[in-house]
């Protein structure tokens, strides 16, 4: 039924490492330009709890790089440039020269959508990087579309539903995704988001997927809270009076969940959602960036990873059951007018102070 979130022993010294502080503030509000000319040039989009330790092994290594090597990385996240920004100036690319040579980004939707997929991926002006060890992994359907559609899935993470167990229950637990849209559950969930927004796509495409269009409507209606991560947590076994027994939270922070905490992650029937972190790299760079492609699959990333509950793609176990839109779902449809619209029907059925 449920998984505790007591963590392993064993994972004392990792957690530990989770701990370094962030050098620089994660966002700022400077305009600095997503790539700069003579250099290789990285575009990183890392979940906020990871940050920290990936960035900060990240200037380590870009540094030491740099000072050996006559053309430098550059990248505006280490420079604390403002991640809208940045995303803008992707997605506006016109050309090969306007892109970054590298990304590495947990933005499935945005780089899946319609025009920048078209424009620089199915015309094999980025390469998909996929670990090949992790390509024998994986079930024959899922090596198959991403090796003819050129998908670089460099790691992966899960999304869960975490239940506060110092919630009394009248209402049975949810046993897979789709039971999150009965109406049993009613003021029942919080969901992790921010600045007026969830974080949720994968969920509502999933549900969009298997239950037509009505279905994010009738999941909005069940929504009591949507809060950022660390506020579901602090709310978690506590007094708090608007908290909720079932939490839609990413792997990063539950992974990070003090072990005193009433609370447990539900087993689901089909598992938790799969949430990818993709890797592609410039066709015409491939040999210039090979040094920090295998940077991100070091020992080091490796471990900096597991700070969020993400692993490398070959560490994955493709048997468990997971959740997941299908590629044909995805492949075929504009992903950033369908997350508009799934975000424009979800607001509908929100209470008004779902956000408070």
């Amino acid at each position: 039924m449920s998984k505790s979130l007591h963590r392993p022993k064993d994972d004392f010294k990792m957690f530990a490492s989770c701990r370094i502080p962030p050098l620089q503030q994660d966002i700022s509000k400077n305009k600095v330009p997503l790539i700069r000319k003579d250099a290789i040039n990285l575009y990183t989009k890392i979940t906020c709890p990871l940050k920290s330790v990936a960035y900060n092994h990240l200037r380590e290594f870009v540094s030491l790089y740099n000072a050996s090597h006559d053309v430098p990385i550059y990248s505006p996240m280490l420079l604390d440039g403002e991640p809208v920004i940045n995303d803008s100036e992707l997605m506006k690319a016109q050309s090969e020269d306007d892109l970054p040579d590298v990304i590495v980004a947990s933005d499935l939707y945005k780089l899946l959508s319609g025009k920048f997929r078209e424009k620089f991926i199915d015309t094999g002006i980025y390469t998909g990087i996929t670990s090949e060890t992790g390509l024998k992994k994986m079930p024959e359907k899922h090596r198959k579309i991403i090796t003819q559609r050129n998908i670089g899935i460099f790691a992966a993470g899960y999304w869960n539903v975490v239940c506060d167990l110092s919630i009394s229950l009248f209402v049975p637990y949810p046993t897979r995704w789709t039971d999150l849209i009965d109406p049993l559950y009613k003021d029942l969930i919080t969901t992790h988001g921010c600045m007026s927004k969830t974080s949720i796509t994968a969920v509502l495409m999933l549900l969009r997927e298997q239950f037509g269009s009505t279905a994010v409507l009738e999941f909005a209606h069940n929504i009591r809270n949507v809060r950022p991560f660390s506020e579901i947590i602090k709310r978690i076994d506590s007094p708090e009076r608007h908290r909720t027994p079932f939490n839609i939270l990413p792997n990063a922070p539950t992974v990070k969940m003090l072990s005193s905490k009433r609370a447990a992650i539900l087993d689901f029937e089909d598992g938790p959602v799969l949430e990818p972190m993709f890797m592609f790299v410039k066709t015409s760079r491939i040999q210039e960036c090979k040094s920090l492609v295998s940077f991100f699959h070091s020992n080091i990333m490796q471990e900096a990873l597991k700070c969020g509950g993400l692993h490398l793609v070959h560490e994955i176990d493709w048997q468990e059951p997971f959740s997941f839109p299908s590629w044909q779902y995805l492949l075929n449809s504009d992903n950033e007018e369908s997350i508009a619209l799934l975000e424009n029907e979800l607001k509908k059925g929100f209470r008004p102070d779902v956000f408070l």
